[in-house]
Formats: structure tokens, C-alpha cells, sequence
């Protein structure tokens, strides 16, 4: 739930300033502060998407991928939790605001940083 707050503040400072964010309040942050990643997309074709999956990882009673809720496009940045959601996958924020599980292969890691949620 934290992260959807941060989530949906990033997008809309996103969108209102045309670019990436600066956060300036990195450097004090009191002892609540979470930490989460920045992710860009790569290995992907320029005319290709990064499929954001409801659950990281495979279903298993049938052995396959779960649905596609959200994608991510080539050389997007994202945001998503710093730890591993599970072996070889990250929970990410898709382009449309919605949380989901994407292969790590397919995702850069970039800075950390720390927010108050």
C-alpha cells in the first residue's frame, strides 16, 4: 500500500513535470522511511513491451505465467521494491500505475532511494 502512494505521487509529478524526478528529501529522512528502486526497462525490441504479470513467477497447478495486467516499454524507468519478489523476479509499478511482477532480466536497477509513505 505504500508503495501504490509512492507510485501514484511519482506518476503525477511525472506527468506535471515532464521528466524525471528529483527528490530532494533523501537526505533527511526519519527512521519510518521505506526504501524502493529505480528499474529501467531493457532487452527489449523498440517495437516489443515488458509484460507485468498480476503475481511474480509461474502458477502452480498449470504450470504457467500469470495474467498480464500492465506492460512496461522499452528503455521506460520504473519504480518497484529493492528486494526480489521471488528467484528472478521484481515487483514493479507497469505504465499505467499497476503493481505486478516482471523478470529481472528484462529490468536495470537503478538508484535506491528512501521515502516517508
Amino acid at each position: 500500500m505504500k508503495f501504490q502512494r509512492l507510485a501514484s505521487t511519482l506518476a503525477a509529478a511525472t506527468v506535471a513535470g515532464g521528466g524525471l524526478i528529483a527528490l530532494s528529501a533523501i537526505t533527511a529522512t526519519p527512521a519510518s522511511a521505506e526504501t524502493a528502486c529505480f528499474y529501467k526497462v531493457r532487452n527489449v525490441s523498440a517495437g516489443s513491451v515488458l509484460n507485468v504479470h498480476r503475481k511474480p513467477g509461474i502458477r502452480p497447478v498449470v504450470k504457467k505465467r500469470y495474467k498480464v495486467i500492465d506492460v512496461l516499454y522499452p528503455n521506460q524507468t520504473t519504480v518497484g521494491q529493492c528486494r526480489r519478489a521471488k528467484e528472478n523476479w521484481r515487483w514493479v509499478i507497469g505504465n499505467s500505475g499497476l503493481w505486478g511482477g516482471a523478470h529481472k532480466y528484462y529490468l536495470n536497477k537503478g538508484r535506491k532511494f528512501q521515502f516517508t509513505p
